[in-house]
């Protein structure tokens, strides 16, 4: 949370709370802030924190699913990276198994073309031994194949988990910033009001609450 923010959410809740529990405050300004118009400013200080506290939230949790995806995602790739570089090494004169292996395409940068072409290459080392004999001498034995269809088996679920989680964590960053934005109209009403009846000297029986009327 931006410090920022952080701050002006404090002096939010020391005008509010010290407001609403200050009698002789309340009592002075009631016929422009009664009673219920007060409350109403705890309530919206409560609002603005619990969104605050909820963005923060999601913003982790986006950033850690984020995160597994990627992990997974980069090992993927990796793999690929390897096998079409070791294929295009031990076939290069076999134009069957270049094919199938689609060495002469590039990596697609689309999710979808990409992981298609991941499992397409997994699938022709699966169904063909030479193509495993090959890449096992350079360390892309059946354990690493393996891994790798049990990683492609797992991403779609970690991509939409990631892309939920973001989904999630836009939504909680709009509202706080829309309950952040009726809090600080309302506190900024609030300290003007407070200006029309606190001035000069005045001013320190504010100040010693911690209200600052700007």
């Amino acid at each position: 949370m931006p410090k920022s923010l952080q701050k002006s959410l404090e002096e939010c809740r020391i005008l509010v709370y010290g407001l609403s529990g200050n009698e002789a405050i309340k009592t002075r300004i009631a016929a422009i802030y009664p009673e219920d118009r007060i409350l109403t400013g705890v309530k919206l200080y409560e609002n603005a924190k619990s969104a605050f506290e909820s963005q923060s939230t999601e913003k982790i949790e986006s950033t850690e699913a984020n995160r597994e995806f990627k992990i997974v995602y980069d090992k993927i790739y990796g793999q690929l990276v390897k096998i079409r570089k070791a294929s295009r090494y031990f076939f290069k004169n076999n134009a069957e198994l270049s094919t199938l292996l689609r060495l002469n395409k590039e990596i697609p940068g689309n999710y979808a073309d990409w992981k298609n072409l991941c499992e397409e290459t997994t699938n022709a080392v699966l169904q063909h031994i030479v193509i495993q004999d090959k890449l096992a001498l350079v360390e892309l034995g059946s354990e690493e194949i393996t891994e790798m269809v049990q990683q492609l088996e797992k991403i779609d679920e970690l991509k939409i988990k990631a892309q939920k989680e973001d989904g999630e964590a836009q939504v909680a960053t709009v509202r706080k910033q829309e309950t952040f934005n009726k809090l600080m109209a309302y506190c900024n009403d609030l300290r003007a009001c407070l200006d029309l009846f606190y001035e000069r000297s005045e001013r320190q029986t504010l100040e010693q609450l911690g209200i600052l009327v700007k």
